[in-house]
């Protein structure tokens, strides 16, 4: 009975694996580098989450990436964390949550339980309202950058 158990099991994750696309690659599989720099207000902007959003017939799951302390970013896929993105056309959504300091909130602190406030208008930090797309094709050496201006404060 257990043999028949772990037999049916293995097809299982067997034939729902199969059915999902490998790698969150294009139709080939090719992903291109997609990199940039984050600018704030002018400045390099380090600890910018960044999510692409597949849009229209774009294939794969996305992907994200963090700029680091310089602005700089490299995207990566979703489901499998490599390198790149498959062509296609995106919706960026840029996030920057930073304590009332200004210092970058601890990772392993959730952010319901976090003083962090996010520091970028809704236009970028927002799925639903963000106006950041980017169109990327097959054959792209572009960086990719993008030049945000922060919540002003009251």
């Amino acid at each position: 009975m257990r043999a028949v158990l772990v037999t049916g099991l293995v097809g299982i994750v067997f034939l729902t694996s199969a059915g999902c696309g490998g790698g969150g690659g294009g139709a080939s599989g090719d992903l291109v580098p997609v990199a940039g720099n984050i600018t704030v207000d002018g400045s390099p902007a380090g600890n910018v989450e960044l999510r692409f959003v597949p849009q229209g017939d774009t294939t794969g799951n996305g992907g994200g990436a963090r700029t680091d302390s310089t602005g700089h970013y490299d995207a990566m896929t979703t489901r499998d964390q490599k390198k790149g993105l498959p062509p296609g056309k995106y919706k960026v959504v840029a996030s920057r949550r930073l304590n009332p300091d200004g210092s970058p909130p601890d990772p392993n602190t959730p952010p319901i339980e976090s003083n962090a406030v996010e520091t970028l208008p809704p236009k970028y930090s927002d799925p639903a309202k963000t106006e950041l797309f980017l169109t990327i094709s097959p054959d792209d050496k572009r960086s990719f950058d993008f030049a945000l201006h922060s919540i002003k404060k009251k």
